[in-house]
């Protein structure tokens, strides 16, 4: 499985506000939990779980990953499962 690291990340205007290591925007499995795509922490915790639930294998998909959230991610879209959702249903688009 592919491990996505800070130094990897295509954008670099993100935050990195440290969290608790059982904070539920960064472990355990995505659910209703509020999520902030401006977040370095967060995206990182989201693209590393789409990883291991869709068996992602090469760098171009996690680059998509993050390209999709970051910039075509709807604002209104605020919950850990509804991104995945929408990253589902819209990955033939990007």
């Amino acid at each position: 499985m592919i491990l996505v690291s800070k130094l990897q990340m295509a954008y670099k205007s993100y935050l990195w506000t440290n969290f608790e290591e059982e904070d539920p925007r960064i472990s355990g499995k995505l659910d209703s939990t509020i999520f902030n795509k401006k977040e370095g922490y967060e995206m990182l915790y989201i693209i590393q779980k789409l990883i291991e639930i869709w068996k992602l294998e090469d760098r171009k998909s996690v680059r998509k990953l993050e390209k999709m959230i970051f910039k075509f991610l709807p604002d209104e879209i605020v919950k850990q499962e509804d991104v995945k959702n929408w990253v589902r249903n819209h990955w033939d688009y990007y």
